[in-house]
């Protein structure tokens, strides 16, 4: 066994594709196939299984790319340690975020105070941060429907986060400071895509009225959500710091209890005391209060 060997292992096993490992590791496919036989003929073992035009791990490679996973985690942790040093004058920080809005201000931050650090930043609803954290595809999320007691995960709190309404400008609820949901039911919604907490928790809490629901328009994209507001084709329920500033539309309260969730700020356990992660932890801490200030005032009841 050779490193060449399991790295392909690894990859091919996070990718679920050989295809998808080889434009990874920048290397051909062919060879990527041939290193992974290379280790099952090496050991006879079987790692992966074809179904139709997929792979997928056996019972041995899924305990195997458990190992895997623990190595080349452990030599990330080693290089942030090496590059970063002490005064952490180096590094690359892998961040996935179901909105810009909430990272940003602790990146601005960390760049300030370590401005050789370098980043990149995924966006995603949080079942797919979740998912690539727990892969190892990015170093730190940031998501909702997050609950503490993962012992896998680091998990402290951000925010909490309030839904509200997008409506057009001229809209018949544009001037009132809170809507009831008996105002939206002959209202088409705009609504994010399935797997988003955003459209769960509001669904949910409709749902909990017992009234007539209103109609649905399914979008995905944030910033086509607000578009479809500005055209007129519904009313959108967006997070609070989500909605941002525009003529075209205005935004109106949900009368209180208004729905809403908490925000984590998630790493693996095994990553928390590497340099660049923890300065981030540190910060997202620091700047987590002066997002309270932002959150709306509460109406009357």
């Amino acid at each position: 066994m050779n490193d060449a060997q399991l790295r392909c292992f690894h990859v091919a096993a996070l990718e679920e594709s050989i295809t998808r490992a080889a434009v990874r590791l920048g290397i051909s496919q062919p060879t990527v196939s041939a290193q992974i036989k290379a280790l099952e003929d090496g050991y006879g073992v079987q790692l992966f299984r074809r179904v139709g035009r997929k792979i997928e791990l056996t019972d041995f490679g899924m305990h195997l790319k458990a190992v895997t996973e623990r190595i080349y985690t452990a030599q990330d942790e080693a290089r942030e340690l090496l590059l970063g040093h002490q005064k952490l004058s180096r590094g690359h920080l892998r961040i996935g975020a179901v909105s810009p809005y909430h990272v940003l201000p602790i990146l601005q931050e960390l760049r300030t105070k370590h401005p050789e650090v370098t980043f990149s930043l995924r966006a995603g609803n949080s079942s797919e941060i979740l998912d690539a954290l727990t892969r190892y595809d990015i170093d730190v999320g940031i998501m909702a429907d997050l609950k503490p007691g993962d012992k896998k995960l680091h998990i402290q709190f951000l925010r909490r986060d309030d839904i509200v309404l997008l409506v057009k400008h001229d809209h018949r609820l544009a001037r009132r400071d809170f809507a009831t949901y008996a105002d939206l039911v002959d209202e088409t919604l705009i609504i994010r895509e399935q797997g988003s907490v955003t459209r769960s928790v509001f669904v949910s809490a409709l749902m909990a009225e017992d009234l007539s629901m209103p109609r649905f328009l399914d979008i995905e994209s944030r910033e086509a959500t607000k578009e479809a507001v500005a055209c007129g084709f519904g009313i959108a329920p967006l997070l609070h710091s989500e909605t941002g500033e525009d003529k075209r539309w205005t935004v109106v309260r949900l009368a209180p209890p208004a729905p809403g969730f908490d925000e984590y700020v998630a790493c693996p356990q095994d990553l928390i005391r590497t340099p660049l992660i923890k300065a981030f932890l540190e910060i997202a801490n620091m700047i987590s209060a002066t997002f309270e200030a932002s959150r709306p005032v509460r109406g009357p009841n």
